[in-house]
């Protein structure tokens, strides 16, 4: 991993207990579980920022990733952010933005968009 992408890790663990009274899973890498948090919908759908549109197709080929090629999302995952540098914004809508941008942006650079 990363020295960049182990920093965002951090700070996505540190951002789910405030925003969502819950603590990390260890299993599931933070930066994933947060992605989750913020685009859930609550009903298994997703909730994306109109500026960038994540479709239940994605959404549902996120979660399949996540389930089924963990390791490989993730590198991919890990990539897009080292490429991009893109920090973890404080404010929670400029989180879910960043959220689907970077779900987007990974299953686009993994030909799964």
């Amino acid at each position: 991993m990363s020295e960049f992408a182990d920093s965002i890790r951090q700070q996505a663990a540190e951002a789910i207990e405030p925003l969502y009274q819950e603590t990390t899973n260890s299993r599931t890498d933070p930066i994933v579980e947060l992605i989750g948090f913020l685009l859930e919908d609550g009903a298994g759908g997703v909730l994306s920022p109109a500026q960038v549109p994540v479709t239940t197709d994605q959404w549902l080929t996120w979660h399949q990733l996540a389930i089924e090629r963990e390791e490989e999302l993730l590198e991919m995952m890990v990539k897009v952010l080292e490429v991009e540098r893109a920090e973890l914004p404080t404010n929670t809508e400029a989180m879910r933005k960043w959220a689907a941008w970077l779900l987007l942006s990974t299953l686009d650079r993994m030909d799964m968009a």
